[in-house]
């Protein structure tokens, strides 16, 4: 059996996050940010299309972020304690919230949908670890959550590729995410593996088919269309789905932390990506005429498991005390 030459890297991924996961120290932290950083570089280097131009904005991007987190520490502990804020904007540049998401949009609308799938789920977890231990400000947090909510729904109607729609609902899940890290670690990891699921289906069923639009999902199979309007009214967060688990949840435990304001934005913005996901079904499955493509053998029943997983939400998990 012949090991893949990217296995040492993603190794070394995941000791950066267990890294984070056992320190405190926003030293360490730092450390870890940037090990993982350059680890990624080599995977996301490594496929095909635009990855070298995209390797570097990503370089550069979070180099320059991990400067101005570094300038906030020493200054906040040096002279004056509010330029911690400027921690938390290296941070959010680093997470590609908006109006900082320039970079985030430009690289997911060109990468292939593995990296998509790390970087709005795997690479977002060292810096909202930091942010949970730098403990935002409302303020802040709701300054970042607008101008993110802002985006996505002016942006969203008019998104026609995969990549840029998944990169959207990248955004607009990082309201929650900032949310559930501030609120309690626990929740934080259920809504990411929750999130990283739903991301698997998508890939799983596009790599199957080998389409690469999202008006595309017309020419698949009877089945294969089922289960992907089942995984996006997921993603969107549709009772009784897994998705709408996950935001049940955060919202149960938020309400205590966060005033009314804000948690209107919250249902407001998962509603209307919601229904932006059902109007563009509706409209797919009944209107546009059916194209047939060439698509791949059958998949395994380790992937159609995996389908299974992404889509449905079990009635036991409401109940239990998270």
């Amino acid at each position: 059996m012949v090991l893949s030459p990217l296995l040492g890297f993603y190794l070394l991924l995941a000791m950066t996050l267990l890294i984070s996961f056992s320190s405190s120290s926003p030293y360490m932290m730092w450390v870890s940010l940037e090990l993982n950083m350059l680890s990624f570089l080599p995977i996301m280097s490594s496929e095909m299309g635009l990855a070298l131009e995209n390797t570097m904005k990503y370089f550069l991007v979070q180099s320059w972020a991990s400067i101005v987190f570094l300038m906030g520490i020493f200054f906040s502990v040096l002279f004056w304690e509010s330029m911690m804020y400027l921690s938390m904007l290296g941070v959010m540049l680093k997470l590609g919230a908006a109006p900082l998401h320039g970079w985030f949009i430009s690289i997911l609308k060109t990468c292939s949908l593995w990296v998509l799938v790390f970087l709005s789920s795997v690479q977002k977890m060292i810096p909202l670890m930091i942010l949970s231990n730098l403990h935002i400000s409302s303020f802040l947090m709701l300054v970042f959550s607008m101008s993110t909510f802002l985006f996505v729904m002016v942006s969203l109607p008019g998104a026609i590729s995969l990549n840029k729609i998944l990169a959207l609902s990248s955004m607009g899940n990082l309201i929650w995410f900032l949310v559930s890290s501030q609120v309690q670690m626990k929740l934080f990891m259920l809504f990411m593996f929750i999130y990283i699921l739903l991301l698997l289906g998508v890939l799983l069923l596009y790599k199957k088919t080998g389409l690469n639009q999202f008006m595309q999902i017309n020419g698949m199979v009877f089945t294969d269309k089922i289960m992907m309007l089942f995984v996006f009214m997921s993603l969107g967060g549709l009772p009784p789905l897994l998705g709408f688990l996950g935001k049940l949840v955060i919202l149960k435990n938020i309400m205590m932390y966060m005033n009314m304001v804000f948690l209107v934005m919250l249902i407001y913005t998962s509603l209307m990506i919601l229904y932006n996901y059902i109007s563009r079904m509706f409209f797919l499955l009944n209107y546009m005429p059916s194209i047939k493509y060439c698509f791949k053998a059958e998949p395994s029943l380790l992937k159609k498991t995996t389908y299974l997983m992404s889509v449905v939400g079990f009635n036991l998990f409401m109940v239990m005390p998270i």
